[in-house]
């Protein structure tokens, strides 16, 4: 995995949360399949967490499945990783060029997982994460991917001028950006993988003006970032979504999707 550019901040992490939680909640259909199938072995299942971050996924996952498991984290983030959410699990320092090994050396049942994870990974490092699935036959969950979809209501003129430069920033540097899912499942489906998808939109409003405000807001910078001539427009913009925002007349959805690769037979 590559190390991020910029480094996700704790607080982003916290602020998401609970909008991460329902969103899940929308696609909790494949978690319900997986773990069910899982369960009928008996034995204890190793869960490799790529990304971990400060453990929302574990924290997400942990009670919602029917069988004992071993936690195994990583991210490249050692302060991340020391938070309490991580706290009885076995935390490594590194990223998708480590999962091959930790995989091969665990045994019984084996299941790899990300939250909020591909749509930041290369075109190569999504490869290599399809293929060690398949050379080790393990199955994979992956949650809150973007898609690339943004609707704001009410609508805006520059919405889409904004999406489009938002979207070309993310798919920098060898990124898919918000294509990851789309190219990880047909990697893994290319592989004899199966590959089972759901939506998993945030749904925004005032209710969770903190996140919106600050997820507007580095949209635009990201946008301008890629654009800049797109500066006055975006500024004016934002300052009309937030003014809306404030009245409590704004609502957001952001796209996301929910993956469930798992190996034939």
């Amino acid at each position: 995995m590559t190390r991020p550019e910029r480094p996700v901040a704790a607080e982003w992490l916290a602020l998401r949360r609970a909008a991460d939680a329902a969103a899940r909640d929308r696609a909790a259909r494949l978690v319900t399949e997986w773990s069910s199938s899982a369960a009928g072995s008996g034995e204890p299942v190793t869960v490799f967490d790529v990304g971990a971050g400060t453990g929302a996924n574990r924290a997400y996952l942990a009670p919602r499945l029917s069988f004992p498991a071993r936690w195994v984290l990583l991210d490249h983030d050692a302060e991340l990783l020391a938070a309490p959410g991580n706290r009885g699990a076995r935390c490594v320092v590194g990223g998708i060029g480590e999962l091959d090994r930790l995989v091969a050396a665990a045994s019984g049942a084996r299941l790899v997982t990300c939250s909020a994870l591909l749509d930041l990974l290369t075109t190569a490092e999504l490869d290599e994460l399809a293929g060690a699935l398949a050379r080790h036959r393990v199955a994979g969950l992956f949650s809150l991917s973007v898609d690339g979809s943004l609707r704001i209501d009410p609508q805006h003129p520059d919405d889409d001028a904004i999406a489009a430069a938002f979207n070309a920033h993310q798919s920098r540097d060898g990124r898919p950006g918000p294509r990851a899912a789309a190219h990880l499942a047909a990697g893994c489906a290319s592989l004899g993988l199966t590959v089972r998808r759901a939506d998993s939109p945030w749904l925004l409003d005032a209710g969770s003006a903190p996140l919106v405000r600050r997820l507007l807001t580095e949209r635009v910078g990201a946008a301008v970032e890629w654009r800049p001539q797109l500066g006055p427009a975006a500024e004016d913009w934002l300052t009309t979504r937030l003014t809306s925002l404030d009245d409590a007349a704004l609502t957001v959805r952001v796209g996301h999707v929910e993956l469930l690769v798992t190996p034939p037979g």
